[in-house]
């Protein structure tokens, strides 16, 4: 299957990356368009299901739709049945459940967190998006992706991009040469202006990056400073009842059994702290605004262009076909036919391309909102 239209080659953010961790699944999956057949509830699905969820959540202006708890739930419903279609009906589906109550737990917590962020008037959301990268005035790409949103902050009045990522651990570092933003950012003010989104003299003023942790929230009772706390002993117990009531004395409290204190500081309307636990969680959510400067914005651009270089010349045969192994390879989804391949077993690695994957145009948008 050709990565070519009109003899200029398409090039997808999701394929960068696939190019730079390994030639040879890059080659599977976007040269030749393979996919699995069957639909696995993975971290990329994970992503898929929540950044649906923010798009119904996010609309136009300042309005706000579906709750992004309420979607994630009913997109799952609908993930479960396409992927029993396929397996029938012995289907197990203790994953898929796993990850929807971490679905719906992390949704319910950004909207707790967040609110319906005031300050956002969203212009767009999931935009997709084409424009062709040229060097030295010639074309070499064309440069097909899709924005998470766009949106102008009411506190500054400037525009953002906005890029959301589901993480099991968030860092910030990164996010100076992070590929995927810096590439949308290189070519938003050129589009949001031709759009009429941005004045002729405006600028985007930055890339608001919207961490989620996968996590599900730490259920500890909390002071009013948010630290997490142990559970309270005896002696805070004594302590706080002493303080709280009258008709008492310690010696008779601490001859009651914990349980027993508990209710008597329930029964008094008497709040009971424990200390403060030295193990504390790390943020569930996190948000960083991030801006680049033109320079970065043109070298972005000649990255871009320098890597539609060596995947043309990895076309031509002139650059060989490599592999990066490392620990993280069986995750991925080329696993098994990676590891025949390895084998030479050639008549086995055919066998399980055919019964396991399937052949679809790779640039073509598949996310169901679409």
């Amino acid at each position: 299957m050709s990565a070519y239209a009109s003899d200029i080659p398409i090039l997808r953010t999701s394929e960068r990356g696939a190019f730079k961790r390994c030639v040879w699944r890059w080659e599977r999956e976007y040269e030749e368009g393979w996919r699995p057949a069957i639909r696995q509830a993975d971290a990329a699905w994970f992503g898929i299901g929540i950044h649906e969820a923010l798009a119904q959540w996010y609309q136009r202006g300042m309005r706000r739709g579906q709750h992004p708890a309420a979607f994630f739930a009913d997109w799952v419903g609908d993930e479960i049945a396409y992927a029993r279609s396929y397996l029938g009906e012995n289907f197990e589906d203790g994953v898929w459940l796993d990850a929807k109550d971490l679905g719906i737990a992390m949704m319910e917590g950004y909207v707790d967190h967040y609110g319906r962020d005031r300050s956002w008037h969203i212009i767009a959301t999931e935009r997709p998006f084409r424009i062709i990268i040229k060097r030295k005035g010639k074309p070499v790409a064309i440069f097909q992706s899709r924005w998470d949103g766009v949106l102008r902050s009411k506190a500054d009045g400037r525009v953002y991009l906005l890029e959301s990522k589901t993480t099991a651990q968030i860092t910030l570092p990164y996010l100076e040469i992070d590929d995927q933003g810096g590439s949308y950012f290189a070519v938003a003010s050129t589009i949001l202006r031709a759009e009429g989104v941005l004045k002729p003299d405006e600028v985007i003023a930055g890339i608001i990056y919207n961490f989620m942790r996968k996590a599900m929230p730490d259920e500890r009772p909390r002071n009013r400073a948010g630290q997490c706390l142990n559970m309270p002993t005896k002696n805070h117990y004594v302590a706080a009842i002493l303080s709280g009531t009258n008709g008492w004395t310690p010696e008779r409290l601490r001859k009651m059994k914990v349980e027993d204190l508990a209710g008597l500081a329930a029964a008094h309307d008497i709040v009971v702290e424990g200390d403060v636990s030295k193990s504390q969680p790390s943020p569930l959510f996190v948000r960083e605004i991030v801006e680049r400067t033109p320079s970065e914005q043109r070298r972005q651009l000649d990255r871009i262009a320098d890597e539609v270089e060596v995947m043309n010349a990895v076309r031509a045969g002139i650059i060989p076909v490599t592999k990066t192994p490392t620990k993280d390879c069986p995750k991925c989804p080329f696993w098994l036919p990676c590891t025949l391949d390895e084998r030479g077993s050639r008549g086995a690695f055919r066998s399980v391309m055919d019964a396991d994957y399937i052949q679809i145009d790779p640039y073509e948008d598949t996310r169901k909102s679409a």
